[in-house]
């Protein structure tokens, strides 16, 4: 029979959320309540036979009992996990990579607009920006599209706010405010 969530919670409270065997805690790696005796041998779901296992120590241990002795692991295998962890974190890699450089195109694209609405025109006045700004506007795109910091741009042009980005900086804000709140809401948060 499985395990209750209760009974789960009081085994990784207890063990204040952190694999007994390796010592790494949660949220890092996926926890587990691991019979101490195998239920194999006849162990029972008492919170007295289980202790807190992240998943690869509980995969490791698998059914062998605590005290018994093993030769090691294979070698082989071994090196296949270390292989995909490897796959992985270039794929990993890559994704950023493609990411960064997304939000650095958009971004000068934008400084472009934002200066040409201002009337500059040489290219050197068109690839320059203050350093804050540029940081700011980076970073902005990774949580407000570029279609909306581009009307903002509008705004603030149409109001005469050109001497830096911070009247933009400031409407992105209430809108990821905004966009916060109404998601909070939708997913029934109340707080």
């Amino acid at each position: 029979m499985a395990l209750s969530v209760r009974t789960r919670f009081e085994v990784f409270k207890r063990d204040e959320f952190t694999c007994q065997y390796c010592g790494r805690k949660s949220p890092e790696v996926v926890l587990e309540a691991d019979h101490i005796v195998p239920i194999a041998a006849g162990g029972p779901d008492d919170v007295i036979n289980l202790t807190t296992s992240c998943w690869e120590c509980n995969r490791g241990k698998s059914s062998v009992p605590l005290g018994q002795i093993v030769t090691g692991e294979d070698p082989h295998d071994r090196a296949i996990v270390m292989l995909e962890r490897e796959r992985q974190l270039a794929e990993y890699n890559r994704v950023l990579a493609v990411e960064h450089e997304r939000r650095e195109s958009e971004t000068w694209s934008l400084v472009r607009y934002w200066k040409i609405e201002q009337g500059y025109s040489t290219e050197e006045e068109l690839s320059t920006i203050g350093r804050q700004d540029h940081r700011w506007l980076f970073n902005a795109l990774m949580w407000c599209p570029a279609e909306q910091v581009r009307q903002y741009m509008d705004m603030a042009l149409s109001r005469g706010f050109t001497k830096n980005l911070k009247c933009v900086a400031a409407c992105c804000r209430n809108w990821r405010y905004e966009h916060s709140a109404a998601k909070d809401m939708r997913d029934g948060y109340e707080g």
